[in-house]
């Protein structure tokens, strides 16, 4: 209930913002109509993005197209990406670099950083990381985030110059003041720069990894009895949940496909789904533990098969769901879950039959003398 009322109330967001956004698309195309430059740019930035509109990168192209003929800088910024990224039209990064190279020869920031990138790169143009210092540069001078950010990665890689970590640490905080979400990323994952909840979310997880890996393994361990492979196990698995965290801090920024965030979200919950079952199998009793599982196995598959089943079918809310982390984790640790006690439930039958059937074997009778 508290899933389907969170991603409800997620579709009912979604659903007044999209109305918003139909209502500037309106707007912006009876001025765009109307010769207003501003306005095409707009109107072709809004259908490259699907936003308000229908996503259309042919109408996209023609609108900034129009707006490019007036000089307006947004658009041939947008059109230099388009061409970079083959949206609407074939790649070509000298395309690119000529619509991108208008736009900065008007002082535009994110022109001057985007031809920066392709002298970085060598898309385009042979690669010069002179070249590209002093276009990061212009676009740092007005304190442009995500050019702030690429050069932070020039020092951080000495790439045309020395490389100097202290620098590179520098640009990056001014770019992650600015809530440029990549910098943000790159500092998070130093642990000085961890939030005080995750760094004790991270230290109990690792402690607790750690007493059950070693005290499964080390001779006179704690658990050094029948048991120890669960706890082996356990102990593995917290560590991965403990490196899949930190490598989201490090690679998911803020242009990451929604859908590979939600993937990795789902990924990253299944350590965690596969802990709880392991846990509670070395908790209960043998002649209880099987009786618990099967409860829990139908409950668990039943609230997956909900969830998933409610998202197919509200209206709009499949549209939402790849937006919603929530649902990415709830759904990796409900089909976790499931998936982890249908296999101990299997291993615990058979582990049951093996036994029955060594009780019941009887040597065979001795010969008669």
């Amino acid at each position: 209930m508290i899933c389907a009322a969170v991603l409800t109330w997620q579709n009912h967001k979604t659903e007044a913002s999209e109305q918003k956004l139909t209502e500037e698309a309106r707007a912006y195309r009876v001025r765009a109509e109307q010769g207003d430059a501003e306005a095409e740019s707009n109107l072709g930035y809004m259908y490259a993005r699907g936003q308000g509109v229908p996503q259309d990168f042919d109408e996209a192209l023609r609108w900034r197209r129009k707006a490019a003929d007036q000089s307006n800088a947004d658009s041939e910024d947008g059109l230099g990406y388009m061409y970079s990224q083959g949206l609407g039209v074939p790649q070509d990064y000298i395309e690119a670099l000529r619509w991108y190279r208008k736009a900065a020869d008007q002082g535009d920031a994110d022109g001057e950083n985007a031809v920066a990138l392709m002298y970085e790169q060598g898309h385009g143009v042979p690669q010069d990381y002179a070249e590209a210092l002093r276009w990061y540069h212009k676009a740092v001078d007005q304190g442009y985030a995500k050019a702030q950010y690429n050069l932070g990665n020039m020092y951080y890689y000495g790439r045309g110059v020395p490389q100097d970590l202290a620098e590179a640490d520098l640009w990056y905080h001014k770019a992650a003041d600015q809530g440029d979400e990549y910098a943000q990323s790159v500092l998070r994952i130093k642990w000085k720069n961890l939030n005080a909840i995750t760094k004790l979310n991270l230290s109990v997880i690792f402690l607790a990894s750690m007493w059950a890996l070693l005290g499964s393994v080390i001779p006179g361990g704690s658990f050094r009895t029948a048991q120890h492979g669960p706890f082996t196990l356990v102990g593995i698995l917290g560590l991965s949940y403990i490196v899949l965290d930190l490598c989201g801090l490090r690679y998911i920024g803020a242009q990451t496909p929604l859908m590979a965030v939600g993937a990795f979200e789902f990924v990253k919950i299944l350590p965690v789904a596969v802990t709880v079952p392991l846990l509670f199998s070395t908790a209960l009793p043998h002649s209880i533990w099987p009786k618990v599982a099967k409860v829990a196995l139908g409950l668990f598959g039943i609230l997956f098969l909900g969830l998933n089943i409610l998202v197919m079918t509200v209206n709009r809310l499949r549209t939402v769901v790849p937006t919603a982390s929530p649902f990415w984790k709830i759904d990796g640790m409900l089909l976790g879950t499931f998936a982890s006690l249908a296999i101990f439930l299997w291993l615990t039958r058979n582990s049951r039959d093996t036994d029955r059937a060594q009780a019941e074997w009887e040597p065979p009778a001795a010969p008669p003398e």
